[in-house]
């Protein structure tokens, strides 16, 4: 099943942009929605991490596990209206990072 970003009511170019967490240590929205689009399936909770730049700049990161054919990822995703939009469409409410239970490690290396 192909999920198109028309899906989420966004014109949000066709374009599939892949992550790897060996060159890149956060992701954006369309990296998220490329593995979406590849079948990756969020699985359970989603955890919020917020950096403060200057004290008055605030910087969100989604922490998404992803798993597809018995592999898993996790994904830190830096969000937009854009992604927030798509993790309120999955029916997911972000947690606070301090909740989650441990600092798992990505082994997603792009090439899935």
């Amino acid at each position: 099943m192909e999920i198109e970003s028309a899906n989420f009511h966004a014109d949000y170019p066709d374009i599939k942009r892949y992550w790897s967490s060996i060159s890149q240590r956060f992701a954006g929205g369309d990296n998220l929605l490329t593995a979406l689009q590849r079948n990756w399936q969020i699985i359970g909770d989603i955890y919020e991490e917020q950096f403060w730049h200057g004290g008055s700049r605030l910087v969100t990161v989604y922490h998404i596990e992803l798993s597809k054919n018995g592999i898993t990822v996790f994904m830190p995703v830096i969000t937009t209206p854009f992604v927030r939009k798509v993790v309120r469409s999955m029916g997911k409410k972000p947690l606070p990072i301090e909740d989650r239970p441990s600092q798992p490690q990505s082994r997603y290396a792009g090439k899935h």
